[in-house]
């Protein structure tokens, strides 16, 4: 198993076990939702102990073909890490006539994809793809909400494994389409483009 350790200065430390009885045990120790609960990440080797102040990890990899199914909150059905390149051409940011605007419908019981670009304290961003299942309108914008509300949130990684994000590091989030019910205190503004006029984009990537 291949563990990364990314810091919220970018940089990323990797570690790895290849004994299977240690692989379990690790995997049967870890929580996703509590990886960051506590002051300090620490991993011992044969030869050294690492310690990582765990307000200063915005992410921990878990490369390994039998890692724990961990679930999502209700209705959040799964979420998997893109590029910036298929995040941008997945969501149609590149072809504004093809965007989804926020207030078109969606039934109850139905699935949708939305797109989220994340960023973390140091500037590191991301980007994620989310599969929902549409719940009654006045749920729909407490679910994506509750995503990112709680202490650390799991997804896929694009070349296999899981990784656990810690949103106590969170900066901001953009969700592609929003929901189509506007929050009660959200300001009625359009995100500025870059060299451009200003348009119902959701956020500026670069």
């Amino acid at each position: 198993m291949e563990i990364r350790i990314h810091t919220e200065s970018s940089s990323v430390e990797t570690f790895y076990q290849d004994n299977p009885a240690l692989v379990a045990s690790i995997l049967k120790g870890i929580q996703s939702t509590k990886v960051f609960a506590s002051n300090v990440i620490t991993l011992a080797g044969e030869y050294s102990v690492t310690t990582f102040a765990t307000s200063r990890v915005n992410r921990v990899d878990l490369i390994d073909e039998d890692l724990p199914v961990w679930k999502h909150p209700d209705d959040i059905l799964d979420v998997v890490e893109l590029s910036k390149d298929e995040f941008r051409e997945r969501s149609h940011l590149d072809d504004p006539a093809r965007l989804e605007r926020r207030r078109t419908p969606k039934q109850t019981g139905e699935f949708a994809l939305v797109f989220v670009a994340v960023a973390m304290t140091g500037g590191t961003r991301l980007f994620l793809a989310a599969k929902i299942k549409v719940g009654l309108p006045a749920e729909r914008l407490q679910r994506l909400r509750t995503l990112f509300s709680a202490s650390t949130v799991h997804f896929r990684m694009r070349e296999g494994g899981t990784a656990i994000l810690n949103l106590k590091n969170l900066v901001w989030f953009t969700v592609n389409p929003g929901p189509d019910v506007t929050p009660i205190d959200a300001w009625p503004a359009h995100h500025l483009v870059r060299g451009g006029e200003s348009r119902r984009l959701a956020h500026t990537l670069d």
